[in-house]
């Protein structure tokens, strides 16, 4: 990974940041840095009363400190001698979405803290943009990761689908070809996918160098989320390699239960393509 996208909240601690500039720096890769802000919109019938200027005042104290963090970025990449590109986007939080799909298409990937993209609406509405729509992938990762993550064994979560295949897919391009891999799928149906499912993936990343196992596991009553987290454990996983769910109604992006539950639960880095 040579360009990795980063989505850093106006209000997030500069701390975070250092953290991801030291990822950058360590992998060599050039880091696209977007300083993220949500600007109020002047409502036309849900806060009647409330004068004009009392949003513009908040926008520009919001650009204002958002335009100072862009020159405390600059600062600190130069000192850390990083390849790096700010960018200041404070926009309706309608428009986040294709804000964050835009600067996702230019990157490899796009860096989000395990665990914290649903905590907060403005984060949830960039790893939408980031994951849903650019094409590229995004990759979990605990917020005091300082490195990519050391790969030897991959989990990667195989249901046939063309999201589940563009993620593997994307995972050859950076991983350790001596990875041990694990195909996983749960209660497969031959009637859709075929005598023997996985077989023909596994014959495709063996033939990519990995040492690959195919394994059809039961789900039973449990979630799929539940299961693959758990196999995760059992077998040391380094990474989960996987596709993301979603669909689009009414301009909001929505992701699948068990997408929504990795998101909350993983405990180790994440691969996820759409």
């Amino acid at each position: 990974m040579k360009s990795l996208l980063v989505i850093h909240e106006v209000e997030d601690k500069l701390d975070d940041l250092k953290k991801r500039i030291k990822l950058a720096q360590h992998a060599g890769a050039h880091l696209n840095i977007v300083v993220l802000g949500a600007i109020r919109v002047v409502p036309m019938t849900a806060a009647p009363g409330v004068p004009d200027f009392y949003y513009s005042e908040y926008n520009k104290e919001l650009i204002d400190a958002g335009r100072a963090r862009v020159k405390q970025i600059d600062t600190l990449v130069a000192a850390e001698n990083v390849s790096a590109t700010v960018t200041l986007e404070c926009r309706d939080p309608a428009l986040v979405e294709q804000t964050c799909q835009h600067h996702a298409m230019f990157s490899d990937a796009s860096l989000f803290p395990t665990g914290a993209v649903l905590d907060k609406d403005l984060m949830t509405r960039a790893f939408n943009g980031a994951l849903l729509e650019s094409g590229a992938p995004v990759l979990m990762l605990g917020q005091d990761a300082e490195t990519l993550p050391d790969v030897s064994t991959i989990l990667y979560a195989w249901n046939g689908e063309p999201q589940a295949a563009k993620a593997i897919h994307e995972s050859l391009r950076w991983i350790n070809g001596k990875a041990k891999a694990h195909i996983v799928l749960i209660d497969p149906d031959e009637n859709v996918m075929g005598p023997n499912p996985g077989d023909n993936m596994a014959a495709f990343m063996a033939r990519q160098g990995l040492d690959v196992i195919v394994e059809r596991l039961p789900g039973g009553a449990r979630d799929v989320s539940e299961v693959l987290l758990e196999h995760a454990t059992d077998i040391g996983a380094d990474l989960l390699v996987m596709g993301a769910y979603g669909h689009s109604r009414l301009r909001e992006w929505l992701l699948g239960g068990t997408t929504r539950n990795i998101l909350q639960q993983a405990q180790l880095p994440v691969l996820m393509c759409h």
